[in-house]
Protein backbone atom coordinates (compact mmCIF):
# COMPACT_ATOMS: atom_id res chain seq x y z
CA UNK A 1 0.00 0.00 0.00
CA UNK A 2 2.54 2.39 1.11
CA UNK A 3 4.57 1.41 -2.52
CA UNK A 4 1.16 2.27 -4.81
CA UNK A 5 0.79 5.54 -2.61
CA UNK A 6 4.52 6.45 -3.09
CA UNK A 7 4.38 5.57 -6.71
CA UNK A 8 0.93 7.65 -7.18
CA UNK A 9 2.52 10.88 -5.51
CA UNK A 10 5.75 10.56 -7.76
CA UNK A 11 3.19 10.17 -10.91
CA UNK A 12 1.00 13.01 -10.10
CA UNK A 13 4.36 15.11 -9.24
CA UNK A 14 6.21 14.41 -12.63
CA UNK A 15 2.59 14.93 -14.62
CA UNK A 16 2.31 17.96 -12.53
CA UNK A 17 5.92 19.79 -13.28
CA UNK A 18 5.57 18.60 -17.22
CA UNK A 19 2.48 20.32 -17.31
CA UNK A 20 3.74 23.66 -15.84
CA UNK A 21 6.77 23.55 -17.66
CA UNK A 22 6.20 25.68 -20.78
CA UNK A 23 7.99 25.97 -23.94
CA UNK A 24 9.48 29.68 -24.46
CA UNK A 25 8.21 31.08 -27.55
CA UNK A 26 10.25 33.96 -29.77
CA UNK A 27 8.01 37.13 -30.09
CA UNK A 28 9.63 40.10 -32.62
CA UNK A 29 8.66 43.80 -31.49
CA UNK A 30 9.83 46.29 -34.07
CA UNK A 31 10.39 50.40 -32.89
CA UNK A 32 11.01 53.49 -34.74
CA UNK A 33 12.32 56.69 -33.77
CA UNK A 34 12.56 59.04 -36.42
CA UNK A 35 14.20 57.65 -38.55
CA UNK A 36 16.14 54.33 -37.20
CA UNK A 37 14.07 51.30 -37.19
CA UNK A 38 15.00 48.43 -35.26
CA UNK A 39 13.49 44.79 -34.06
CA UNK A 40 14.25 43.38 -30.95
CA UNK A 41 13.39 39.25 -30.61
CA UNK A 42 13.11 37.95 -27.29
CA UNK A 43 11.92 34.30 -26.26
CA UNK A 44 9.50 33.72 -23.38
CA UNK A 45 7.05 31.90 -21.62
CA UNK A 46 4.55 34.58 -22.81
CA UNK A 47 3.94 38.24 -24.72
CA UNK A 48 3.92 40.05 -21.59
CA UNK A 49 7.36 39.27 -20.31
CA UNK A 50 8.85 39.09 -23.96
CA UNK A 51 7.55 42.50 -24.03
CA UNK A 52 8.87 43.71 -20.87
CA UNK A 53 12.42 42.02 -21.67
CA UNK A 54 12.37 44.27 -25.00
CA UNK A 55 10.83 47.65 -24.11
CA UNK A 56 13.86 47.62 -21.74
CA UNK A 57 16.71 46.55 -24.26
CA UNK A 58 15.16 49.10 -26.84
CA UNK A 59 15.39 51.75 -24.13
CA UNK A 60 18.71 50.97 -23.21
CA UNK A 61 19.83 51.23 -26.95
CA UNK A 62 17.99 54.73 -27.20
CA UNK A 63 19.61 56.06 -24.52
CA UNK A 64 23.04 54.65 -24.73
CA UNK A 65 22.73 54.06 -20.77
CA UNK A 66 23.27 57.77 -21.01
CA UNK A 67 20.01 60.59 -19.69
CA UNK A 68 18.94 61.87 -22.32
CA UNK A 69 16.63 64.37 -20.58
CA UNK A 70 13.20 64.48 -19.40
CA UNK A 71 11.51 65.28 -22.93
CA UNK A 72 13.70 63.43 -24.85
CA UNK A 73 13.29 60.43 -22.10
CA UNK A 74 9.76 60.65 -22.25
CA UNK A 75 9.55 60.12 -25.77
CA UNK A 76 12.02 57.03 -25.93
CA UNK A 77 9.62 55.54 -22.76
CA UNK A 78 6.47 55.94 -25.67
CA UNK A 79 8.63 54.57 -28.37
CA UNK A 80 9.15 51.88 -26.63
CA UNK A 81 5.94 50.99 -24.33
CA UNK A 82 4.40 50.80 -28.30
CA UNK A 83 6.15 48.48 -30.69
CA UNK A 84 4.74 47.57 -34.24
CA UNK A 85 4.42 43.99 -34.06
Amino acid sequence: MKTALILLTLFVSIFSFAATKQADKSYKFIYRMDRQIFEVSKAAANKDIAFKLAAKECFQKLTGGNYPGEERGLDIIDICANPKM
